[in-house]
Formats: structure tokens, C-alpha cells, sequence
């Protein structure tokens, strides 16, 4: 199998530690937080779940039905538009809008998928060791069958149900989120740290 995935990235939260701001507009080493994360996916085709806005290059927009149906109900608006858009699809990889340094995982991700054939999903997982599920690569077929039904309100955690995954180890920089003041501050630090989000005119 090759990997040429469809990137979703959920980008609707209402970040309420952060005062109810859009965290994924907020400064990290002088980007947007989202514009990092799509600036390292590359020239993948991305579908964006959150309100449109400019960043910095061409996606597909969509929101769950009704909004605020949390991260399961967003990944199933992201994979029905994507894949409407890219019926050939294959793999989709899902990235946390509020990680500004996930976009670098796209490749290894997709890799551990194809060395698995077994699998249904290849997960990141940081140095807690834990497996997420909103940093990870999809098989469509695993995803169409944890997708039936009524998606709102049901955690992410739902997304590996009876599936048999494959677990990446990433850095705690690729890991990391953006979820309140502290986090944001530490991620300024570790943007000084890695290396600048690629130039995606390049």
C-alpha cells in the first residue's frame, strides 16, 4: 500500500483555560499554531474542521453537524468532506489543531501503517507512552466502520474501538498541545528549539 493520505485536522475547540480564544491563532515562534502544523504537513490535500479562515494555503473548511459535537463527531465531518473530495483515498491522517508541531508526524505515522498490514491504525505516542488517537493514521475502512451511527458526543477514544493498531513513538515537542497559558509559553520555548515550519512555496 502506498501512503498518500488526507490530513484532518480538528481545529473547533472552545479552549475555555485560554478564556475561550481561538488557541490555534495564537503566536508560537511567530506563526499561528495552525499555520505551523499545515505548513509541516506539506502539500498533502487537508480538510480543516473549524470556522475558515486564512491560513496561509488551500484547504477544504467543514464543521460537525451540529457544532460542538466534540473530536469524534469533528473527524467524521473531516473524513465524509475529505473523502468526498478525494474518493480514491486510502489513509487518513487525523492532527490535533492546538499541536503546532504535529504536521512532522504525517510521514512516520504513514510509514508504521504501511510496515503493518494487519493494522487498522498507526498511533503516536509521546513520552508518556500513551496512544493518540487524534495523532494517528487510519485505514478508511477501519475509520467507515467506527464512523456509523451518530457521531456527537462521543469521545476519540471510540475512533480504536476492536481495532488493531500499531503505536509510534514521537518526541514530547511533536506530542505537545496547546492548552492553557503555560502551554503556550512552553510551546514558544520549543519553537526555538525544532526546526522552522517548512516553506510549503519550496
Amino acid at each position: 500500500m502506498t501512503c498518500a493520505p488526507l490530513v484532518v485536522v480538528l481545529a473547533g475547540g472552545t479552549a475555555r483555560r485560554l478564556g475561550g480564544v481561538d488557541k490555534t491563532a495564537l503566536d508560537v515562534g511567530g506563526v499561528p499554531v495552525l499555520r505551523r502544523l499545515l505548513d509541516d504537513v506539506g502539500p498533502l490535500p487537508v480538510v480543516v474542521v473549524g470556522e475558515p479562515r486564512d491560513v496561509g494555503r488551500d484547504v477544504l473548511w467543514t464543521r460537525e453537524d451540529p457544532p460542538g459535537g466534540g473530536p469524534f463527531a469533528g473527524v467524521a465531518a473531516g473524513v465524509t468532506t475529505g473523502l468526498a473530495a478525494h474518493p480514491g483515498t486510502q489513509v487518513v491522517v487525523v492532527l490535533a489543531g492546538d499541536q503546532p508541531f504535529a504536521g512532522t508526524a504525517v510521514t512516520p505515522l504513514c510509514d508504521a501503517l504501511r510496515g503493518a498490514p494487519d493494522a487498522g491504525a498507526a498511533l503516536a505516542t509521546g513520552p508518556d507512552g500513551r496512544p493518540q488517537p487524534l495523532l494517528a493514521a487510519y485505514r478508511v475502512a477501519a475509520l467507515r466502520e467506527r464512523l456509523a451511527g451518530s457521531p456527537h458526543d462521543r469521545p476519540a477514544r471510540d475512533l480504536l474501538v476492536g481495532l488493531r493498531t500499531r503505536h509510534v513513538v514521537v518526541s514530547a515537542a511533536v506530542a505537545f498541545d496547546v492548552d492553557d497559558l503555560d502551554d503556550l509559553a512552553e510551546a514558544r520555548q520549543l519553537a526555538g528549539l525544532v526546526s522552522p515550519p517548512a516553506d510549503p512555496a519550496r
